[in-house]
C-alpha cells in the first residue's frame, strides 16, 4: 500500500475516513420557544474525564448548528446497535413534533433534559449538558460539550467498561451510502 495525495483520489479518501469507527448519535437541540429537535451526528469524542467533556462535529448549515448557537443545550442519545431504523431517522430531518403527551418527533417518543433539549426515550444511553462553539473547520462546526446528566439503561451498565453487554450503534451498522 502506498499513501496517495487526498486530492488525487476522492474516492478513497471518503472510503479512508469513512473505516474510522464513530458512532452514530441522536443529537437533540431546542429552539428558543422549546420546539425540540433531532439529527443524526456521527463524530463524538471524548476529551476530558473531569469535567466530563467531548468534542462534537456538527454541519454549520444544519438546523441542529443553528440551535446550538441560540440555545447552546443538546442531548446525545446513542443507540444500541439493534436500532438501525432510529440511525437513518434522523437524517436531514423534516419530522413533524407532536407535543403530545407523549411527546413525539416523528415516530420516536421524546422526553427533555433539565435545560428542555430532546432526546429519545428508547435510547441505550442518554448525554446532556451545555455546548459551546469552538470553531468552524470546512463544512462542520466543532462543539465542547460540558456533560451535566446521564442516563443509561441497565442492560448497558452489564459487565465490565471492557466487554459493554450493549453494542452502541456505529455509523458502520446503518449500512447507508455516506457521500456517492
Amino acid at each position: 500500500m502506498r499513501l496517495l495525495r487526498v486530492m488525487d483520489d476522492d474516492e478513497r479518501r471518503r472510503r479512508a475516513v469513512w473505516s474510522v469507527p464513530t458512532p452514530l448519535c441522536v443529537l437533540g437541540t431546542v429552539d428558543t420557544n422549546d420546539t425540540p429537535h433531532l439529527m443524526n451526528i456521527s463524530w463524538v469524542t471524548p476529551v476530558a474525564n473531569e469535567p466530563s467533556t467531548f468534542v462534537m462535529s456538527v454541519e454549520r448549515d444544519a438546523r441542529s448548528h443553528q440551535l446550538l448557537l441560540r440555545r447552546g443545550v443538546f442531548t446525545l442519545s446513542m443507540l444500541d446497535a439493534t436500532q438501525r431504523e432510529w440511525g437513518r431517522a434522523f437524517v436531514k430531518p423534516t419530522l413533524d413534533y407532536d407535543a403530545g403527551p407523549p411527546e413525539m418527533i416523528g415516530p420516536a417518543e421524546i422526553a427533555r433534559s433539565a435545560h428542555g433539549a430532546p432526546y429519545l426515550v428508547a435510547a441505550a444511553s442518554v448525554l446532556a449538558g451545555t455546548a459551546r462553539h469552538l470553531e468552524d473547520v470546512g463544512t462542520h462546526a466543532l462543539w465542547l460539550g460540558e456533560l451535566e446528566e446521564v442516563a443509561v439503561r441497565d442492560d448497558v451498565l452489564e459487565g465490565p467498561a471492557s466487554a459493554h453487554a450493549v453494542k452502541i450503534l456505529g455509523v458502520h451498522d446503518t449500512r447507508m451510502n455516506y457521500g456517492r
